[in-house]
């Protein structure tokens, strides 16, 4: 049992977490902010007032908090595939109260952002139809199928423990759905200002749009939150505003590598060569051959290029396999000079 990833490279704080399951090939772990929000929920229904909702009862909260549980775990489990199904990559994934934090990268490309986005909302969706329909059989109260996300007042009547922990799954969906719609990074409605900021900034520059836009939406929301008395959503601009304001000081960090880029701009210069030769050239294979060693040697940059894009915006621990093996094979031609 590990509190980061194997070989992780530089700290980073966004995958210190603990296994909890793997689905379909994907590791799914719970990270450390999940663990302390759980053991902090726990001690407040334990030890703090009791009869100020219903869920303070440490039964109630305790059902609370492993409906979290399932309701971000299938969300993200749907996430994980659809993303990897439609070109991207999912591993290792950092689970939070609110989703994913790391771990699920989409393909290229606004779109792929967009859908990566649109996939948690979709889940959500699937999973209220499907428990209220379950509530709305087990109650014969269609009233009950759609919860105030606002009110657990349904709780004070009593009712058998399997369907208050049904009620309480829905009532957790509810929430983690409407949170997940703000502006902010890494809930989904930034997933969808990032896919906004591909498509008109370039994939290198939107990471940066997105992590400040969504310092500016926590900043908002935060005086919302004051100012109407909404500890939840004040704790979610919170969290939500340190890991843009991560995001972006790792993106500056990676600046360094990104201006290190000399080296590989000259793989290509040492391919050069003249221009090609008519067809009747009698040189004209060797020149072939050298525009083929120009179209490699480009071809490997442009790949080096995305590598070290991706160290900039998410830090040398998510490097895949074969992403370290282009850095290798580009270091070896460098240095043997081929």
């Amino acid at each position: 049992m590990s509190w980061e990833r194997s070989d992780p490279g530089p700290p980073n704080p966004l995958a210190w977490s603990l296994p909890f399951v793997r689905v379909a090939g994907i590791g799914f772990r719970l990270h450390f902010v999940f663990l302390a929000y759980a053991a902090l929920q726990l001690l407040s229904a334990w030890l703090g007032p009791v009869g100020t909702t219903p869920l303070h009862g440490i039964s109630s909260m305790a059902m609370a908090l492993a409906a979290l549980l399932v309701v971000v775990t299938v969300r993200e489990v749907a996430r994980a595939l659809v993303v990897r199904a439609a070109g991207g990559s999912a591993d290792e994934v950092a689970l939070w109260p609110l989703g994913s934090l790391q771990g699920i990268d989409p393909a290229a490309g606004s779109v792929g952002a967009l859908l990566a986005g649109a996939v948690g909302p979709a889940a959500s969706l699937v999973l209220a139809a499907v428990l209220g329909a379950a509530l709305a059989a087990a109650t014969g109260d269609w009233s009950s199928a759609v919860p105030d996300p606002l009110s657990a007042a349904w709780l004070a009547n009593p009712h058998p423990a399997w369907m208050e922990f049904l009620w309480i799954l829905q009532w957790t969906g509810f929430q983690v759905a409407l949170l997940g719609l703000l502006p902010m990074q890494p809930l989904d409605g930034g997933r969808a200002v990032e896919a906004v900021a591909i498509a008109r900034r370039g994939a290198f520059d939107a990471p940066r749009a997105a992590a400040t836009a969504s310092l500016a939406a926590a900043a908002l929301l935060a005086v919302l939150a004051i100012v109407r008395g909404l500890p939840t959503l004040l704790s979610v601009t919170v969290a939500c505003a340190g890991f843009a304001a991560f995001s972006l000081w790792r993106l500056r960090a990676g600046d360094a590598i990104g201006a290190a880029r000399g080296p590989w701009e000259r793989i290509v210069q040492r391919g050069a060569g003249p221009a090609a030769a008519p067809v009747d050239d009698p040189d004209r294979p060797e020149r072939e051959e050298r525009a083929r060693a120009r179209e490699r040697a480009a071809a490997e940059e442009r790949a080096v290029d995305a590598v070290l894009e991706k160290i900039a915006r998410e830090g040398a621990d998510r490097l895949t396999d074969q992403e370290r093996d282009v850095l290798a094979r580009a270091t070896r031609r460098r240095k043997g000079g081929d």
